[in-house]
């Protein structure tokens, strides 16, 4: 069985672990074919599958949320520099960053950085954060981004789980319920506070990447 990536773990297989656990609380066959002590090696790997195969499920209701969320807040972190909607980085930063997206990465942008489209803007962003790794400068926004994905897989996890409460147990334990329903709003709130670090660390670690125009240049006339 190959290995798992942090973001897989961080963002699919944790996410779907919690639901199996969720569901092994609330139905007995679950408890006993997912989490029984007496498991071989192979119906340990199972569960491991079945736990990946539900957080590539629940990915999809965290995309839901996800694009619920942003769209509350006018557009995800990384869009704020261009919309001026939240305060990301400050504003001088802002101005060097529409000089050095177009001195850095070459791109022949002749509008300001708040003149870009949003889907312009998305696709510029994929390749800012090219840049940044292509420099090693990555190893934080990617830390950011882990847990961005971990955050948004609990809310959906803890969301998932709350139904299958309401629908085997009904309201009684109504106290599982809350608790539920505030962890997924915890969840959520992380999940804010990760999108925001993680938006704010990709463009300063760009800003602080060495210009590299001066020495392909330089290489020309040599």
């Amino acid at each position: 069985m190959r290995q798992f990536d942090f973001y897989e773990f961080t963002g699919i297989i944790v996410p779907g672990t919690v639901v199996l656990a969720g569901a092994a609380l609330c139905i007995p066959a679950v408890k006993q074919a997912a989490f029984d002590q007496d498991l071989s090696v192979g119906e340990a790997a199972i569960s491991l599958i079945l736990a990946y195969g539900l957080g590539q499920l629940l990915a999809a209701l965290g995309n839901l949320i996800e694009k619920g969320w942003w769209r509350a807040w006018g557009g995800m972190p990384s869009d704020w520099p261009r919309s001026g909607k939240h305060h990301l980085i400050a504003a001088g930063q802002i101005s060097l960053l529409d000089e050095q997206i177009k001195s850095k990465l070459g791109l022949p942008i002749k509008s300001s950085l708040q003149g870009l489209p949003a889907r312009d803007w998305y696709s510029v962003v994929r390749q800012v954060y090219a840049k940044v790794a292509a420099g090693s400068a990555a190893q934080r926004v990617d830390i950011f981004n882990g847990n961005y994905g971990l955050n948004r897989g609990l809310a959906a996890a803890l969301l998932a789980v709350l139904v299958v409460v309401v629908l085997t147990q009904g309201m009684h334990p109504w106290r599982a319920e809350l608790l539920l329903l505030l962890g997924t709003v915890m969840a959520v709130y992380r999940m804010h506070r990760f999108g925001v670090h993680y938006a704010r660390e990709l463009f300063v670690q760009f800003l602080g990447l060495e210009p590299q125009a001066s020495n392909s240049s330089q290489q020309r006339k040599e």
